[in-house]
């Protein structure tokens, strides 16, 4: 962890001498060390800018599309939005559109000399066979695993569950092979308990790992139905499992061991905010 902060304890030493008693008694007690620091966290969990793939309506999991120019742009906006907000540190998953989000981010922001850490665990669900498909001609396929007829129909009828639903059906089928392709199991569709647990995992290390080291804020950038899939699993009325926009920004305050939501989920206030102020 970076810029840890180390602090150093006195020894109290207590002598007391016991009258005439020949030699005397020492007494000595050291204070009790100062618990652990437990400072406050606010992770601004972000999805990427616009990618070659959202515009083309195409499957991106773990394939590595780049931004658009609009995609950029956004992450620029979303930088100047968040001029004066102080990041300690930055943490995306191990694909371009997000690295690249974080990294025009933090040098819009003022916070250039952040170092950015990658990890596969902040990456997007993997769909295995179905990666590079189009969205549109799998949404039948995708829907019938639950017996709807069509893509808009499981999404209208499913609600918060979309997104784990989604994920566990693009599982199911490629398990079936339903898609006729040699990918082993082990490259084969991610179900949504497999997201959610490595995206718990990593947040929870950042949020600990920075709150031992003073605490603060912390850039996260992920992926719109890996973000989605964690949320589900948070005990908050404010998830609704409506669609991330690209940019959006939701905070997560960890403080005792336990994440809170603050604000909005999926707030695009920063890249409005951005975007007016590079156009004065």
């Amino acid at each position: 962890m970076q810029n840890t902060v180390k602090k150093h304890f006195g020894i109290k030493v207590v002598t007391a001498f016991a009258g005439l008693l020949a030699g005397g008694v020492i007494f000595s007690s050291q204070a009790p060390a100062q618990a652990s620091s437990n400072k406050t966290v606010t992770i601004y969990l972000t999805r990427h800018g616009e990618t070659t793939a959202n515009v083309m309506s195409k499957v991106q999991g773990f394939s590595d599309f780049p931004l658009t120019k609009n995609g950029v742009s956004v992450a620029n906006d979303l930088g100047y939005g968040l001029k004066g907000t102080h990041f300690k540190s930055a943490y995306t998953g191990n694909l371009t559109r997000q690295e690249v989000t974080a990294d025009h981010a933090l040098d819009h922001s003022g916070n250039s000399k952040v170092k950015i850490h990658t990890t596969k665990n902040l990456r997007e669900g993997g769909y295995g066979s179905f990666e590079g498909d189009s969205i549109q001609a799998d949404n039948n396929k995708i829907a019938g695993v639950y017996g709807y007829s069509n893509g808009d129909e499981f999404m209208k009828q499913t609600g918060k569950d979309y997104w784990n639903k989604l994920q566990d059906a693009y599982y199911k089928l490629d398990q079936e092979n339903s898609q006729n392709t040699k990918l082993v199991k082990s490259d084969r569709a991610e179900s949504s308990k497999q997201v959610q647990t490595r995206m718990t995992k990593e947040l929870k290390t950042i949020a600990k790992d920075t709150s031992k080291d003073g605490g603060g804020n912390v850039l996260v950038v992920s992926s719109g139905m890996s973000i989605n899939e964690y949320l589900s699993t948070l005990n908050t009325k404010k998830y609704t499992g409506a669609p991330l926009k690209n940019a959006a920004v939701t905070k997560l305050v960890y403080k005792n061991g336990h994440f809170t939501v603050q604000g909005q989920i999926g707030s695009l206030h920063y890249v409005d905010k951005g975007a007016k102020a590079e156009s004065k």
